[in-house]
């Protein structure tokens, strides 16, 4: 019995485990590559369904967005400021969150400072950041079914087990990559592209990484212990 398997309270680990593990999730990727084309259309219409619906920049026809106005530039870097003295002053207990508040001040502050400066050659439109965030999402996805079956997929578990906890994740990035990219239309749409940095290093790709890592243990959480752990002796 691996030691291993006996203190975590897990099946031991055999080899075609991990073998099956490896060609689950190679045969998944090719499946995505292939089905591709087809995940971009739907996304594509499922952002221009509620971008309809909700008076929205589309794919299709998305607005050139001119530079933030002057006011709303003082304004953004006022509060900017602000945010970042007060987090000063918070407990020392919330110093982790002073952490997170003070890097989205250094981002923010970063996109005021090149808009008034340079704010003529910002080179990304709406279009190109919408469009960029759905292949963004359809690279993830595409990964995904290897990532999760190299580490989730090799463990000693029901073959139900792996495939649905693997595919329920990857639905869940279907669903939520078009609505990740509405909802940056709609800050686009009511606020500047001065919020288009901030959007896409915090709503972007890191917070799907972060996401997925997040599933990624929910998932580990719900790992059978098919073997008793052994009790300490007296």
């Amino acid at each position: 019995m691996n030691p291993a398997a006996q203190t975590s309270g897990l099946a031991p680990w055999r080899w075609r485990d991990g073998a099956f593990g490896l060609l689950t999730g190679g045969v998944l990727m090719l499946a995505m590559v292939v089905l591709r084309p087809d995940l971009m259309r739907l996304w594509q219409g499922v952002v221009q369904a509620w971008s309809e619906a909700a008076a929205l920049p589309t794919l299709a026809r998305a607005p050139v967005l001119p530079p933030p106005s002057t006011a709303l530039l003082l304004g953004t870097t006022a509060a900017v400021i602000a945010l970042y003295a007060l987090s000063g002053r918070w407990h020392e207990r919330l110093h982790p969150l002073r952490v997170l508040v003070r890097a989205l001040c250094l981002i923010q502050a970063s996109a005021c400072l090149f808009f008034a400066w340079t704010p003529a050659l910002f080179p990304y439109g709406i279009e190109q950041h919408l469009t960029g965030l759905l292949w963004m999402g359809a690279d993830l996805l595409t990964a995904l079914p290897l990532m999760l079956m190299l580490g989730w997929g090799m463990l000693n578990l029901p073959l139900t087990l792996r495939l649905l906890g693997s595919l329920l994740v990857m639905a869940y990035f279907v669903v939520w990559v078009p609505h990740q990219v509405l909802l940056h239309a709609w800050v686009l749409a009511h606020g500047s592209v001065l919020f288009m940095p901030l959007l896409m290093l915090c709503l972007g790709p890191v917070l799907n990484g972060w996401l997925f890592v997040s599933l990624y243990a929910w998932l580990v959480s719900l790992t059978p212990q098919t073997v008793p752990a052994p009790r300490s002796s007296p």
